[in-house]
């Protein structure tokens, strides 16, 4: 192909012959038409590799790569390096694409040049397909930026962002594997560029044993705290103490300055509690014991707030009325302003659900 595609749709794929073939033709298939399809094979063991090449001889539009094992972080940032557009949208072997994520999300970052990073809210499924829930995230840039300072704003695989910002920013580092697009978001952050969602569900994320997020926890768990606290000495002025690493260590918590973490208990507790509303009514119950054993301080931290709309969540879907009374009048107490926002944008988020058919 001579002709600079628009749109430039990195897919690593690593064993994932199960679900590759769904993944790609969701691609394939998107209203928008005017982009290339980069598939990364990364030194894969299973049939991903035949099933690569013989979707790539379907379609002009796939770009295939093949090459030894070296992790995700490498082969997206190959797959950033062999990229033709400014426009690059990520994408999973395991998850589906709806047909307009494309032209929507492409439609938009045209339009704001500000933006660097654009994502959706999704459908969470299981191995099978069948849908679980809709999984909602912050919308405006404004509501983002907040929540970075908590989570990831973003879902990974629905992200489109701009190549030059992603250069700018130091593309994604392979210290932090696990939560690689955390800290990379982080950085976008810092340059100044927006980062936003679209408030509909774009893509079908796959739920199944092998998710970096199920098999990685506990490296998962810490780079995610590790990245948060790095952004905040970086936003001090204060030198990178991840630069350069190989790897992250819990002993890098202790060169942060104490008053850049003074919350890091209850940020622990959070980021190990991030997917508690998916839980039974026993590990509901157990996370609220845990934290009714911190120190009140810590409760009372800002971040916590979701925490307590994560464990209703899990608490109202599994009937548990009684915990889903204890842990709304304790939200209300101790965060009422952002607990009462965290309401409303789940109420919207059901409205535009019935809206969209789901």
């Amino acid at each position: 192909m001579s002709k600079t595609p628009a749109i430039s749709v990195v897919l690593p794929v690593y064993n994932g012959e199960a679900f590759l073939r769904e993944a790609v033709e969701s691609i394939l298939e998107q209203t928008f038409t005017d982009f290339e399809l980069i598939i990364i094979n990364d030194g894969s063991t299973d049939g991903s590799g035949p099933l690569s090449r013989e979707l790539a001889t379907l379609d002009r539009r796939i770009v295939l790569v093949e090459r030894p094992n070296d992790g995700l972080v490498s082969a997206l940032n190959e797959g950033i390096s062999r990229a033709r557009s400014n426009l690059i949208a990520r994408m999973d072997a395991d998850d589906v694409a709806m047909p307009e994520r494309l032209e929507l999300q492409y439609a938009r970052m045209q339009a704001e040049p500000q933006l660097g990073v654009l994502g959706s809210f999704t459908r969470l499924m299981d191995k099978t397909g069948s849908i679980i829930r809709l999984s909602d995230y912050p919308v405006t840039e404004l509501e983002a930026a907040r929540f970075l300072e908590r989570g990831c704003p973003i879902a990974h695989p629905t992200a489109m962002m701009r190549r030059e910002v992603v250069l700018a920013a130091g593309g994604y580092r392979k210290a932090f594997s696990h939560c690689e697009d955390y800290d990379l978001w982080l950085r976008v952050n810092e340059l100044g560029y927006g980062i936003a969602n679209l408030p509909k569900p774009l893509l079908n994320y796959r739920m199944h044993g092998g998710n970096v997020s199920a098999v990685h926890r506990e490296a998962q768990e810490l780079g995610t705290l590790i990245a948060r606290l790095a952004h905040r000495v970086r936003k001090a002025g204060l030198r990178d103490p991840t630069e350069g690493v190989d790897r992250i260590y819990s002993g890098l918590i202790d060169v942060i300055p104490i008053h850049l973490r003074q919350d890091v208990e209850a940020t622990t507790f959070v980021v190990r509690n991030a997917y508690i509303s998916l839980s039974g009514e026993d590990a509901l119950e157990t996370a609220w014991l845990q934290y009714r054993s911190l120190d009140p301080k810590a409760r009372r931290e800002s971040l916590m707030c979701d925490f307590l709309m994560r464990l209703l969540s899990g608490a109202v879907r599994n009937r548990a009325y009684s915990l889903s009374l204890r842990v709304l009048l304790e939200a209300l107490r101790l965060h009422p302003r952002p607990c009462c926002r965290l309401l409303c944008g789940k109420f919207n988020a059901t409205v535009q659900r019935l809206y969209s058919g789901l």
